[in-house]
């Protein structure tokens, strides 16, 4: 009986021999699992685990214009009475200034 097998079939039945002959000494696994797969969008997961906080540093990060518009923000926020007075605080260990103080 002579048997007619394409390269695929070839290929596929040669890497199925490799699979049965690997050990854990020759194949590194991840909790006993051969095969794994990554999530295809690594960058937006469903659930973040680090809150509206981490979503909003990602768009600091990747978005020009929202980065311009932060940075603008905080220009203008260290020009104001309030943000001398946070930057003081600051300077002073979370101290605030005495009020009158010369």
């Amino acid at each position: 009986m002579r048997f007619e097998y394409g390269m695929p079939q070839v290929a596929q039945g040669r890497q199925n021999q490799r699979r049965s002959q690997e050990t854990p000494t020759t194949f590194a696994r991840t909790n006993s699992a051969e095969e794994f797969r990554t999530a295809p969008m690594l960058d937006r997961p469903k659930n973040r685990m680090a809150g509206q906080v981490g979503e909003r540093l990602l768009d600091y990060l990747n978005d020009a214009d929202e980065t311009a518009r932060t940075d603008e923000w905080n220009e203008m926020f260290a020009m104001s009475n309030e943000g001398a007075a946070f930057n003081q605080a600051k300077m002073n260990g979370g101290q605030l200034p005495e009020e009158g103080g010369g």
